[in-house]
């Protein structure tokens, strides 16, 4: 789990949830037959049902989970139980053609993932027609698929229809007609069409709200993406709004020590950082690092890479109260200039001055434990010559020579002559 991956991604997955009872074979009803031998092939049918849907609820509930080798071969059980006892065109296989398509996405396997969904499509635009709420479901995953394989046109085209047949089908304000939209406007943000995104975001959150209410965790990922269109588009304010709001909703969700609500800290604390309100920001990470910390260890990599982004804040925040003692002193010598033709020599730091170099050093301070802290799991994790480890070892030779640890320095200076 990646806490600084965007989540502009493709909406969970659209799982056909099929009941199985609604699709048993049709021509069993053979009054010539007896009574027992129709009893027997009823009762085979309904254990072939059960054990169908009972798979296919355990890979839901593994894929969710994130165990997706489990869910893989549960997926390739339910593929055979319908293949064997419904038969190759029947709906249930292609639902279980779908979940193969999904799982083979997730594990990279773009053109077996492909080949299931196709296929799984074929058999419902068949069975049920081409207009079908279930066919806008694998036009929607074959629309994620492309997106993943870096094919916009073709997953723009596929959610396209995915919404119209929604639309058609549903009406305007189902939810499943905001997930297309939602869908197209990640599609868009990603090729940074953020008018585009920006009014899909916005038409999806209206949907959700009316449909689930303010707290959701769809809701909760739409105000963070479309808080994130609204940085790109400079809207400043209203992306600080939207990305409160979002971490409002993750924290009502999920409580605090969630790997959401880690992600909310982040995005709203590197608004905060592009805005240079480094003050707004410190907390937040600090609260991230700590979430971080009870999620994955105090060892993990991506502990590391909060603990250099706030490094990076105090590292930053030092050297602007430098350039404020630096303008201070070329005015002071200035004034003095302009006060006497004499060259005079400044000999002495204002109180003002003295107390700014104190702020600095302290910043500075704060600084140096982070990056060495955040440059020891990288080695341990990464290895020496990671791009990351090299970014720590350049920020730390430069905050050793600001603090006049001269040794420490020149340690740094002579690792970064031997990376490649």
């Amino acid at each position: 789990m990646n806490l600084y991956k965007s989540a502009a991604l493709c909406l969970g997955l659209c799982l056909l949830q099929i009941e199985a009872s609604a699709y048993t074979q049709s021509g069993l009803n053979n009054y010539n037959e007896p009574v027992d031998e129709l009893q027997q092939i009823y009762e085979t049918q309904a254990i072939a049902d059960n054990v169908w849907s009972g798979l296919t609820n355990e890979f839901v509930t593994q894929y969710e989970a994130g165990n997706y080798a489990q869910a893989s071969a549960t997926a390739k059980q339910a593929y055979d139980v319908a293949l064997t006892n419904f038969g190759k065109q029947h709906i249930n296989t292609a639902d279980s053609m779908l979940k193969l398509g999904i799982i083979n996405e997730t594990l990279g396997n773009y053109d077996v993932a492909k080949q299931y969904m196709t296929d799984a499509m074929d058999i419902l635009v068949d069975k049920l027609g081409p207009n079908h709420e279930d066919v806008a479901i694998v036009l929607t995953n074959l629309a994620n698929l492309y997106f993943e394989q870096n094919k916009p046109e073709e997953s723009e085209l596929n959610h396209k229809k995915a919404l119209e047949i929604r639309v058609r089908t549903l009406g305007e304000n189902d939810p499943a007609v905001a997930q297309s939209m939602y869908n197209l406007a990640v599609l868009y943000d990603d090729l940074t069409k953020y008018d585009q995104a920006a009014e899909l975001y916005e038409s999806a959150l209206k949907i959700w709200n009316a449909n689930y209410g303010a707290v959701h965790p769809y809701v909760a990922n739409a105000l963070n993406n479309l808080a994130n269109v609204y940085m790109v588009m400079e809207r400043y304010e209203d992306a600080i709004d939207l990305h409160q709001h979002s971490l409002s909703v993750r924290r009502s969700l999920y409580g605090d020590n969630h790997a959401e609500v880690a992600r909310s800290l982040i995005n709203l604390g590197a608004l905060y950082v592009k805005q240079s309100a480094y003050d707004k920001a410190e907390p937040l990470y600090v609260e991230a690092v700590n979430v971080a910390e009870k999620l994955f260890g105090p060892q993990h990599p991506q502990v590391a890479m909060l603990l250099y982004s706030l490094a990076n804040i105090y590292h930053i925040q030092g050297r602007m109260v430098k350039a404020e003692i630096q303008h201070a002193n070329v005015d002071a010598t200035a004034a003095i200039s302009k006060a006497s033709p004499e060259p005079k020599k400044v000999s002495a730091k204002l109180p003002s001055q003295a107390k700014l170099e104190k702020s600095a050093q302290s910043k500075f301070k704060q600084a140096v434990p982070l990056y060495e802290r955040a440059l020891r799991i990288l080695d341990a994790s990464m290895g020496g010559q990671h791009p990351a480890v090299t970014a720590m070892i350049n920020e730390l030779a430069m905050l050793y020579k600001s603090i006049g640890d001269t040794t420490n320095a020149q340690k740094m200076q002579a690792r970064l002559s031997t990376i490649h």
